[in-house]
């Protein structure tokens, strides 16, 4: 069981249904992967080089003059990779998803499944940790073959630009291109400019992205919030929009959010790739109660007096170029 820690903000996940076991994809050969101790050292704060001599006879020089024969290494079969493939990949899956028992703290699943978010503010967090790195380091086959999944499978939520620029330096050029879905929160007191210059580069960065949720906090009895929430920035939505280019399955906003968003979005993307809601999210069934539903009203009442007001804001008229960094 992990630790419920109740200090990191709630996460807000799609509602996705995601079996444990699925149908296994195909990734082309990576010709040369990047770094395998790299990746684990930062990725994981796992250190996968050996600094230490060995003690084994195998790697003592014998002395001068002596007769003893050095020791015949034979290479070793891999049981792992005797099996065939497509066992080899849900293996992967279950290693390098991030699964966890979702009630522990469902505000950290993936909608409604046992899938966890990879939350980038505490990935190096061993009680946070939900996966099984260490068999990225059997071997280059097996790590070649593993990588697509950690980074296409999971879903990498961050509520900072400046978390993803650093997983994107860590991971490398060839392996942020893998990445296909991201959850990410935009807190009121955010940067402006740090978020228009991090959705400026994601359309080079993450060719391979096909799910978005996007979310705003800026409570409506909180004029501080609502003053500093970049859920009414048309530069943002513009930026946000520059997404489309890569051909998205799905966008979600949630939140607050200016009234004519939705409507935009829906003309950038399709109408079928957007989805809204309104306000805080909804719980999933199980969890709805009395006070849930209470709390679910206010939220909508909150939301509505964020909008007021927005309904004059146009983002499809162009607006002064931002500076990117």
């Amino acid at each position: 069981m992990l630790p419920s820690p109740t200090t990191l903000p709630p996460t807000w996940g799609p509602p996705w249904v995601t079996p444990l076991l699925r149908e296994p994809l195909s990734f082309p050969t990576m010709a040369e992967p990047f770094s395998r101790k790299a990746i684990a050292k930062a990725f994981f704060g796992l250190d996968i080089t050996d600094d230490k001599p060995s003690s084994t006879v195998g790697n003592q020089r014998p002395k001068k003059g002596s007769k003893t024969k050095a020791p015949i290494t034979t290479k070793q079969e891999s049981r792992l990779l005797n099996l065939p493939v497509e066992i080899r990949l849900q293996i992967y899956d279950l290693l390098l998803v991030s699964w966890f028992n979702r009630w522990d703290n469902p505000s950290w699943s993936v909608g409604n499944t046992h899938q966890k978010l990879i939350l980038l503010d505490s990935i190096k967090d061993r009680q946070y940790r939900t996966m099984d790195p260490a068999v990225l380091q059997a071997c280059k086959q097996v790590y070649s073959e593993a990588v697509p999944i950690l980074y296409s499978r999971n879903v990498f939520r961050f509520n900072d630009p400046h978390l993803m620029f650093r997983l994107m330096v860590q991971i490398g050029d060839t392996n942020t291109k893998l990445i296909r879905s991201l959850d990410i929160y935009v807190p009121p007191d955010a940067d402006r400019d740090s978020w228009l210059n991090l959705l400026h580069v994601l359309p080079t960065a993450t060719t391979a992205l096909k799910t978005v949720v996007m979310s705003w906090w800026g409570e409506g009895d909180d004029k501080l919030c609502e003053r500093l929430s970049l859920g009414k920035d048309v530069a943002f939505a513009q930026a946000l929009a520059g997404l489309s280019t890569l051909g998205l399955e799905k966008l979600k906003i949630e939140g607050y959010y200016a009234q004519s968003w939705p409507a935009y979005f829906r003309d950038k993307f399709g109408a079928r790739v957007v989805e809204a809601e309104e306000g805080r999210p909804r719980p999933p069934r199980d969890d709805d109660d009395d006070w849930m539903r209470e709390l679910n009203k206010r939220s909508l009442e909150d939301f509505r007096k964020y909008q007021e007001g927005t309904e004059l804001l146009n983002p499809w008229e162009e607006v002064g170029n931002a500076t990117f960094f």
